[in-house]
């Protein structure tokens, strides 16, 4: 019966001492699953950023010409974009989503053939690209003691078809 008693004890104190880990483990755990989901939601809006910014296109040249050409201001509606698509997870983030918007680097290449002097990329098509760096709000992981604020790069590149 002495036996028992001190098994069960051993049990109860291995349990006691292994339930904070536990605990750690599945804070990061979920923190990281969060950092995925608000990652691809950042590379979402990016898309969509650069999509609606190559759709619009300079009209007039268009219909003179049949050629296409990115509008003046492509650049300034991909910015709108990525700022309005960012909306919904604005409480995430460590910065609003406008000033997140205002700080990515976009770049509009109205007439084809171009070079990208970020990337060295060539595009044959008036083409759209936008890359940030958006910095996320991660609590799990301030609790833990690691960085309360974790930066995601994006990069996005849409070209007119």
């Amino acid at each position: 019966m002495k036996n028992r008693t001190r098994e069960e004890g051993s049990a109860a104190a291995t349990a006691i001492v292994m339930l904070p880990l536990l605990l750690v483990v599945c804070a990061a755990v979920i923190q990281l699953g969060a950092l995925r989901v608000f990652a691809a939601k950042i590379a979402t809006a990016a898309d969509l950023a650069t999509l609606a910014a190559v759709a619009d296109q300079d009209e007039s040249r268009l219909i003179g010409t049949g050629t296409l050409r990115l509008a003046p201001d492509a650049a300034r509606v991909a910015r709108d974009y990525f700022a309005l698509a960012l909306e919904p997870i604005e409480p995430q983030l460590a910065v609003p989503a406008t000033a997140a918007a205002s700080q990515a680097d976009i770049a509009a290449f109205p007439d084809a053939p171009a070079t990208d002097p970020l990337t060295g990329a060539r595009y044959d098509r008036p083409t759209v690209r936008l890359s940030a760096r958006v910095d996320v709000r991660t609590p799990a992981f301030a609790l833990l003691l690691l960085p309360g604020v974790v930066t995601i790069d994006v990069r996005s590149t849409s070209a007119a078809r």
